[in-house]
Formats: C-alpha cells, sequence, structure tokens
C-alpha cells in the first residue's frame, strides 16, 4: 500500500509525453531568433540614402528654375526698358533733324545770326540730354561701310576715296548704349569706269580697216 500511496503522488508532468512538456516546447521554438523579423540595417541606409539624395537632386532643380525665372524676369524688365527709353529717343531726335535741317540752309550772319546761334544751342542741350540716357553718335564719314550700322541710299563715283568708304552721311545714326538706335543714311564711293582708249584714226584715203 505504501508503494502504491508514493506513486500516486509523483506529479503528472514529468511523465514522458505530458501536456506541460509539449507548452514548454512551444514557448522555447518560438523565441527562437530565426523566427524574429530584424531589419536589415544595411539595406535602410541605403533607402535612406536614396531618399536624401532624390530630395537633393529635386531641391537642386527647383533652385535652378528660379535662378532661370529670376533672370528671365530681369532680362524682359531690362528689354521693356530700353523699348520705352528708344521710343522717346527717337521722338526727340526727330527734332534734333529738324535742326540739323533748318541749320545746314541757313545762311551765317545778318540778322538771323542770333536766331542760328539759338538753334544751336536747342540742338546741343538736346544730345546732351539724351547722351545722359546712353545714347552715342556713330562716327560714319570717312570710314569703310558697314552694314550693321550704316544704310547706304545712294553711291557717288569717285577717285578720292576707296569703293565702299562713306563719302557722305545724309542723316547722322546713334546708338543706345551698344544696340543700334538708327543706322546712318550715307552715299559710299564708287569707283569711276575706266575710260577706253581710242584707236588712232587712219590715214586719209585708208579705210580703218585696212
Amino acid at each position: 500500500m505504501a508503494e502504491d500511496a508514493t506513486k500516486s503522488d509523483a506529479p503528472e508532468s514529468d511523465a514522458p509525453g505530458g501536456e506541460a512538456d509539449t507548452t514548454d516546447l512551444e514557448a522555447v521554438e518560438g523565441d527562437a531568433p530565426g523566427d524574429i523579423d530584424v531589419e536589415d540595417p544595411a539595406a535602410r541606409i541605403a533607402e535612406l540614402e536614396a531618399r536624401v539624395g532624390s530630395e537633393h537632386d529635386r531641391l537642386l532643380r527647383t533652385a535652378a528654375d528660379l535662378d532661370n525665372l529670376r533672370k528671365r524676369l530681369r532680362r524682359d524688365i531690362d528689354d521693356a526698358l530700353a523699348r520705352g527709353r528708344s521710343e522717346v529717343l527717337l521722338e526727340l531726335l526727330s527734332a534734333v533733324d529738324a535742326l540739323d535741317l533748318a541749320l545746314a540752309s541757313a545762311t551765317t550772319g545778318g540778322p538771323a545770326g542770333s536766331l542760328l546761334e539759338g538753334m544751336e544751342l536747342v540742338r546741343r542741350q538736346f544730345l546732351a540730354a539724351m547722351e545722359r540716357f546712353g545714347l552715342k553718335p556713330i562716327d560714319a564719314e570717312n570710314r569703310a561701310f558697314d552694314p550693321a550700322l550704316h544704310e547706304a541710299v545712294m553711291h557717288i563715283e569717285t577717285d578720292e576715296q576707296p569703293a565702299g568708304t562713306v563719302v557722305r552721311e545724309m542723316r547722322k545714326g546713334y546708338l543706345l548704349g551698344d544696340r543700334l538706335l538708327r543706322p546712318s543714311m550715307v552715299a559710299i564711293a564708287k569707283l569711276r569706269p575706266a575710260v577706253k582708249a581710242e584707236d588712232p584714226a587712219p590715214p586719209d584715203g585708208e579705210s580703218p580697216h585696212g
């Protein structure tokens, strides 16, 4: 009887194949390192570096676009100012042209002398005021014809100047800064055609052809 009592007091969990043993094994297997979802640090770093590089490129493109926009707006503003200044100066040059024609056709001396001096003073004041806005006259006479600065309206045959030289200026040309405001209207030199030597006259009674 004592032997049977000892057997009955033994814990069931020590028996091979018991439920307690199965539960403990499952707990151990669930905690195994191979089953934990651990993120790869190298892959994560590479992903973050790619994102940073993409954002950096995007910011660089945005900054470049803004810089181009600023330059384009500055250029448009400068062009608009230059156009407005050109229109005003061209209108004023019409008045200067009228003064030039009047001075060129008037005779000096006499009662009109003081009037001519006043007109010349007004002309100089006009040009001085416009020069402060960047107006510069073009020197054309006795210079080689330049289609970028001159507009040829006639040719003059002459032996005194090389062909293609400006020999007369009919209307003054001007630059506005580095831009052409209006070309000079000029006459350019043209060589005279060569004169053929005449055949000597034949003796009396002879035919010119023998």
